[in-house]
């Protein structure tokens, strides 16, 4: 679990410029961009991904304000992010039980032109590869989506849904009971971040990632 308020700033660029880059890295941004998607599912990773970690409200309010001051002018194209990172939760790691069904299926959506930004978000994060196949397969064909990323020792995937609390947060504890029951994951954790300011830089809501939108439960 997480032991203090942890805040993150995230710049998700289609178009970065690498002065940009550079400058971003010198306010305190790591790079951690993705490095592709599962094969025949829809994806929306970023070409650019950026974070900044802040352990109080007053130095992500002007952490997150340095950012936009910087974005703004430049050909930049992309959004940025503030977030609220709640408590981590790590999944046990359990022997594969193909037996256990799935107990949601989501149908996601666009953002309308009318909807800023998404509320909330979730990340099921585990090794790419030493988890069980079979069991990613299964979380993607319900809807939600997910990239692989570079972590130390081996390649991570992760898992993600974006949307409203009153869809997210139970979503979350679902997908919680059933990985669980359903093991096969390896090195897997589960965290909610809570988003709390962004700012989009040539791009309107329907270009951001998807959404759910109806989620059913079996």
């Amino acid at each position: 679990m997480t032991t203090q308020r942890e805040f993150h700033i995230h710049i998700d660029a289609r178009v970065m410029p690498k002065e940009l880059q550079e400058r971003m890295k010198e306010l305190g941004f790591f790079e951690d961009s993705f490095t592709g998607h599962p094969g025949g599912y829809r994806h929306f990773e970023p070409v650019v991904h950026m974070t900044r970690k802040l352990y109080s409200k007053e130095e992500f309010e002007r952490g997150f304000e340095a950012a936009e001051r910087e974005i703004n002018g430049t050909e930049f194209v992309g959004y940025i992010e503030g977030e609220y990172l709640r408590p981590t939760i790590q999944i046990p790691e359990n022997t594969y039980n193909p037996h256990v069904p799935i107990p949601f299926q989501i149908e996601r959506r666009q953002l309308r032109m009318d909807e800023p930004f998404r509320q909330t978000e979730f990340h099921l994060e585990m090794d790419g590869d030493a988890s069980n196949q079979d069991l990613i397969t299964r979380l993607l064909d319900t809807g939600l989506y997910g990239a692989f990323y570079p972590e130390v020792g081996y390649r991570g995937i992760v898992i993600t849904m974006q949307g409203y609390i009153a869809d997210i947060l139970p979503l979350q504890g679902v997908l919680r009971q059933y990985l669980e029951e359903a093991g096969g994951v390896v090195n897997g954790i589960l965290y909610e971040e809570r988003a709390l300011k962004n700012k989009l830089f040539g791009i309107t809501p329907p270009d951001l990632p998807e959404i759910a939108d109806k989620i059913q439960y079996t």
